[in-house]
Parts: C-alpha cells; structure tokens; sequence
C-alpha cells in the first residue's frame, strides 16, 4: 500500500535551516546517527573528531533540544513596563485631556458667537459707566 502524504525527509530538512555550513553539517550528521541511517565510526570519520568529542558533541546537543522542549505557559509572556511606557501612557492621557478641552473651548466659542445675549451678564462692565468712574477719579483728583 502506498504511503499518503508528504515524503519524510528526515535530515535533509537541515539544509534549510539558518545558521553557518559546518554547524548544519553536524545537525546533519548528528540527526543520521539517532536514527540509524549513519554509524559512529562514519560520523566520526565525517567530522573529523573521535568517538568520545562526537558522543559529548551529541550528548550536549540533545540536551539543549530537550531544554527547548520544555513546557512553558501558553501565550506570551508577559512584559514588564518601563519607564518609558510609563511616560508614554501619561502623555498619552495628557494628550487626551487636553484634545478635550480644546472641544469644549471650541463649543463655548461657537455658543458666544451665536447667541451673545447669554453673555452679556458675564461680562466687564460697558465703558460708559468705566468713563464717568475714570472722570469722577480724575476731578476728585483736580479739587485737591
């Protein structure tokens, strides 16, 4: 019965992983000799070292393998704020505090425009009656 699906290609699938030629050489060889495709004394011979540098060289790559497939808790973790996040996040709220009170300035003006009798009560008084105080303080000033 025909096998389904994609062809395995067990090591081969190293040629397209990043990093220098002599280090995907050794996954290489490496990967060949778990699964029984290579013998020791091949991939030694292959990569120039003895049985005891190849088998430490295995034993260290297995273990960092293993470490990498560690459980670890789902999602991303979690960052920790900076200081500059911090300040970001306040000038972000400034920003937002201040775009609101430049909409309500622009709402009070557009009121004052269209319906100035509701003013006329907050404001200073007219220059008549500043003009006979102004001439009042001026003649008192003269009578002494």
């Amino acid at each position: 019965m025909p096998r389904r699906g994609r062809p395995n290609k067990g090591a081969e699938l190293v040629a397209n992983l990043d990093g220098s030629e002599p280090a995907r050489q050794r996954l290489k060889i490496i990967l060949q000799t778990l699964a029984g495709a290579m013998k020791i004394d091949q991939a030694c011979d292959a990569l120039g070292m003895g049985r005891a540098g190849f088998h430490k060289l295995r034993r260290q790559f297995l273990a960092q393998a293993a470490s990498l497939l560690e459980p670890r808790p789902r999602g991303r973790q979690r960052r920790q704020p900076t200081a500059a996040d911090d300040q970001i996040a306040e000038l972000q709220r400034e920003i937002v505090r201040l775009k609101l009170d430049l909409k309500a300035q622009q709402i009070r003006e557009e009121i004052a425009l269209a319906m100035p009798h509701l003013l006329k009560n907050k404001r200073a008084p007219s220059r008549k009656k500043n003009a006979r105080a102004n001439t009042r303080a001026v003649s008192s000033r003269s009578a002494r």
